[in-house]
């Protein structure tokens, strides 16, 4: 089945585009044949590649967007400069994904969306919850364990200023994640003069996380969004992925749902804790770890039948 998936953004990084790199690889394994478009000045008959995550798109014109209705279509991200222009997809039967509650641009004309956290499911009255799609990274974990990374952006709804405030406590957490610049040199620079611009280093392929976390002992990521949590991050999958532990915002945490404090992840609600677990490391971390490799499984193919469930309800 050929399944289009347009990438209406042009911020090439962070959750939408690691989740639209997982959804076509993952409906490749099925057997499916995923084509990848972004919105474009004019319509190309080649491809690109896509921000170096090992696939390609294909540009397209606005004019040209309702061709896209010829088979099922997902509008895996959609930015705000692009609402108009897709909205001859979504009222032609083109599914759409919403992946956190800053997503609220022109939501009332979006039916039975694809949400990937059961938080997000009151803000819909039909809306479909299916979770993040996941191929797991082809690689080996590290015999032995040692740091914290926190390889999520570096932004305003990521809590940096936590994770700088537990290094000053001796964390030692090494900050990775691609930067907003905007927001550190105004909201971080002032404040931490120990923080250099763009000294991330995160690797741009599509297992550069899994390189990072292979040999650590904990990911550390500290999303605060408002209305959010519960569910997964690709940060939380790709820790779980190279065995290690998600460390996150105790606030995170929803009754009934997939991420579970001291079973698949560790939680920290201060800057002060978070420097004293870094420092006290517990055994249990190992077990923990395991189970949350084992959550895994509920982000390969076997999603992949609620996707095509969902695409037919369109």
């Amino acid at each position: 089945m050929t399944i289009n998936l347009l990438y209406a953004t042009k911020v090439n990084l962070g959750g939408w585009a690691t989740f639209t790199v997982h959804l076509y690889n993952l409906l490749e394994a099925a057997g499916h044949e995923p084509v990848l478009y972004k919105i474009g000045n004019n319509t190309e008959n080649f491809t690109r590649p896509f921000a170096g995550h090992g696939i390609s798109y294909r540009n397209l014109s606005a004019a040209d967007l309702p061709h896209l209705l010829d088979d099922h279509t997902i509008i895996a991200a959609l930015g705000k400069h692009y609402v108009d222009d897709v909205a001859p997809l979504l009222e032609g039967g083109a599914g759409i994904v919403v992946h956190d509650t800053a997503e609220s641009t022109n939501r009332m004309s979006i039916s039975k969306p694809w949400v990937i956290r059961k938080s997000l499911l009151p803000l819909f009255d039909d809306a479909v919850f299916i979770r993040h799609p996941y191929v797991r990274a082809d690689g080996a974990h590290a015999s032995k364990r040692s740091g914290y990374i926190a390889t999520s952006r570096v932004d305003f709804d990521k809590n940096t200023a936590m994770l700088l405030d537990a290094n000053r406590l001796g964390a030692g957490i090494d900050i990775v994640g691609f930067e907003n610049r905007l927001y550190t040199r105004f909201k971080i620079c002032p404040d931490y003069p120990e923080w250099i611009q763009s000294k991330g280093d995160h690797p741009r392929s599509g297992v550069g996380s899994f390189q990072l976390l292979r040999s650590a002992r904990a990911m550390v990521d500290l999303t605060d969004i408002k209305g959010d949590g519960g569910g997964t991050q690709y940060t939380f999958l790709e820790a779980w992925d190279a065995g290690a532990v998600p460390v996150i915002g105790d606030w995170w945490i929803r009754k009934g749902d997939d991420m579970k404090a001291d079973e698949n992840c560790l939680t920290v609600g201060s800057a002060e804790q978070l420097a004293r677990l870094c420092k006290r490391w517990p055994k249990a971390s190992v077990d923990i770890a395991a189970a949350g490799e084992k959550r895994l499984r509920l982000h390969g193919k076997v999603i992949v039948p609620q996707i095509l469930k969902w695409l037919e309800s369109l």
